[in-house]
């Protein structure tokens, strides 16, 4: 009686086969239990160290006075820096001002919305639109949101002043 002939070894095998070997390599260390991780059985297990209170946030005064991603590591000069005015919480998109449209948008956190003039928004009214802020006025007074331009490092002369550089069109 003769056997049929074996079938050859194809790379396509070896390749599978090396596959599957680096495979459980890389998966051996989640199933294998770790030698010496339970302690004897006629020993406590060690005492999980405290962890310490978390200092108060005025211990943390200086990241707001020196941000870390301004060029100059100085706080914007006209930003609001306390507070949770209506300054604080909106912040303006953009602006789109035409002779027959003047509308705003606005952030708060992650809703987007849009805004007219006389429109309202947390007892507020929009006043104006104008090309590079939103005026809105209340009983309490007047705030204004400008319209901030991307990564514009102000001038040594505005820095002195204290004054926000006018945006660019």
């Amino acid at each position: 009686m003769k056997l049929p002939p074996l079938p050859r070894l194809r790379l396509e095998h070896l390749l599978g086969a090396a596959l599957a070997l680096f495979a459980l390599l890389a998966l051996w260390p989640w199933f294998a239990p770790e030698a010496g991780s339970a302690p004897p059985p006629g020993k406590p297990a060690p005492a999980q160290p405290e962890l310490s209170a978390l200092p108060p946030r005025s211990a943390f005064s200086a990241i707001v006075d020196r941000p870390l991603f301004s060029p100059t590591r100085r706080p914007v000069p006209g930003a609001a820096t306390g507070g949770k005015g209506i300054e604080t919480r909106y912040q303006l998109l953009g602006l789109v001002v035409s002779e027959t449209v003047r509308r705003a948008w606005l952030a708060d956190g992650a809703r987007h919305f849009e805004l007219g003039e006389g429109d309202k928004l947390d007892g507020w009214t929009v006043a104006r639109i104008e090309q590079d802020r939103l005026v809105l006025t209340s009983p309490s007074g007047q705030a204004v949101l400008a319209l901030r331009t991307p990564a514009e490092e102000p001038s040594k002369e505005a820095t002195q002043k204290g004054t926000p550089q006018p945006a660019r069109q």
